[in-house]
């Protein structure tokens, strides 16, 4: 696993919290600033705070922010941050939503992590979960690739940062395990902006990304966009 500490938000993974995905805050703060029974929210695994801030700005006063993460945030009188992870954290209240969003990759025990998920969420409550698409064009064509001898974009995707990959039906499929129903799907990019393209000069690095944004545009055509986000109610 990664070292989770202050280098891989400001160097290791700069281009990600430099650009965070505000098409995607944008519809969680409509999604729970538009049920009234949402009266506090926690962010797992919230890296640096970019959803919670955007949130705070954007979502009903009355619903309490809370995040958890292993980096050391500093608590806000609007946000209250919480230094660990969700397996070993003395966290004893239930939330009507739970958020995280690019955390569920990084997790080694994922049905274990499911279950603490299962345990935050209140009754009635709502789950939001982001995460990669191993059926997007983009894992895809860096597969293609692979088979043909040119392994940089797969050993890119496949790095061992990420310890799991999800399609569609295996990230619902661990999810209803444990008494969640899926009620919506977004499918949907990273911005450009957000992600590395490791070339040795301009030129090259925009080739890379304009090939990205092909895929990309066939990824929405087709319904196979580089990443998943699934809204869950408990059972």
């Amino acid at each position: 696993m990664e070292p989770y500490d202050p280098d891989y938000f400001a160097d290791t993974h700069y281009n990600w919290f430099a650009n965070p995905h505000l098409k995607l805050y944008a519809k969680i703060a409509e999604v729970v600033s538009s049920d009234p029974t949402i009266r506090d929210l926690i962010d797992v695994g919230c890296g640096n705070g970019s959803l919670l801030r955007f949130l705070s700005d954007h979502a009903p006063a009355s619903i309490s922010l809370t995040g958890i993460d292993l980096f050391p945030n500093v608590s806000t009188s609007r946000i209250e941050y919480i230094q660990g992870d969700i397996f070993s954290s003395d966290i004893e209240r239930q939330f009507s939503a739970v958020v995280t969003l690019a955390t569920i990759e990084h997790v080694d025990k994922i049905s274990s992590f499911a279950r603490q998920l299962r345990r935050l969420v209140r009754p009635g409550g709502l789950l939001v979960v982001m995460t990669l698409n191993d059926d997007s064009i983009l894992y895809m064509a860096a597969r293609f690739l692979n088979r043909i001898g040119f392994s940089k974009p797969f050993d890119r995707i496949y790095s061992r940062h990420h310890l799991h990959h999800f399609t569609r039906s295996s990230l619902v499929y661990l999810l209803e395990k444990e008494n969640f129903r899926v009620e919506r799907t977004l499918l949907h990019n990273a911005p450009i902006g957000s992600l590395d393209f490791p070339a040795s000069n301009f030129a090259t690095a925009a080739i890379q990304r304009f090939g990205v944004r092909i895929l990309f545009a066939i990824g929405t055509l087709l319904r196979k966009t580089y990443l998943q986000t699934i809204i869950l109610r408990p059972i």
